[in-house]
């Protein structure tokens, strides 16, 4: 088994670990529906809830990033989208922001993921590399080295995060070079406009509509390689970290 694919043995026993004590609290005499139950955990229990939660975000933003995939493989509703001001490249771009911010998203989960298995003690806000490298338990783990790769693997998507989220900046010169004769041929047809034989003949309708799948698939091809790359990385950091929440769960048992 490569150690890029999930280890059934440590998620059975990672699960069974976290169902033994959700049902634990359910049944406790204490418990009801409606009121807070976290009070109820054993200290097993409470250390499975805390690490779930993470692992569960984990999850949830590896299917976001796949769904990307999916919205970018074809412009539904087009006559809708076209109709409010959407273009084909609007679209394009919103999705490929939103596969920057998940694969940063990423990044950060992974961080609080180690915070809580190690029990470190870090709030969301201060758990940040800097204070990750300052604990002995993580700095030389194997943990550790798993995000520090992450890092250096995306570090040009993450970038590109940072520019998006605090510049308001989306750099792709291709995307670019097709957007300003697609609105001249956009405004030209919204407002009856005739455009001269000149501007035509360097750029025709049909090229333009070629470059624009070409620029589509390639961004589909660019934004799967990314999701295939950050799966992998998950189940390797799963791999190597969930063992240690295994530990230390059976001796708070």
């Amino acid at each position: 088994m490569e150690i890029t694919d999930f280890n059934d043995k440590l998620f059975k026993d990672f699960f069974e670990i976290v169902h033994r004590t959700m049902e634990e609290i359910r049944f406790h005499p204490e418990y009801s529906l409606s009121k807070n139950n976290h009070h109820l955990f054993s200290p097993e229990g409470n250390y499975a809830n805390r690490v779930f939660g993470i692992y569960s975000k984990i999850s949830e933003t590896k299917e976001d990033l796949r769904k990307i995939e999916v919205f970018l493989r074809r412009l539904p509703l087009k006559k809708f989208y076209e109709e409010n001001e959407i273009s084909h490249l609007d679209y394009i771009k919103y999705h490929t922001e939103v596969f920057f911010h998940k694969s940063n998203t990423l990044l950060d989960l992974f961080k609080l993921f180690t915070n809580e298995v190690y029990e470190l003690g870090y709030s969301e806000k201060k758990c940040t590399w800097g204070n990750l490298m300052k604990s002995e338990v993580v700095k030389d783990s194997l943990s550790i080295k798993v995000i520090e790769y992450y890092h250096k693997s995306f570090e040009h998507i993450i970038k590109a995060r940072n520019l998006n989220t605090h510049r308001g900046i989306f750099k792709d010169s291709e995307k670019d070079d097709i957007e300003a004769p697609l609105m001249i041929y956009r405004n030209s047809e919204k407002f009856n406009m005739k455009l001269g034989d000149d501007f035509r003949k360097m750029m025709p309708k049909f090229l333009l509509e070629y470059k624009l799948k070409k620029y589509k698939n390639e961004r589909l091809l660019y934004i799967k390689s990314g999701n295939n790359a950050a799966e992998q990385y998950i189940n390797f950091f799963m791999n190597v970290t969930i063992p240690e929440f295994l530990n230390r769960a059976k001796a708070k048992q």
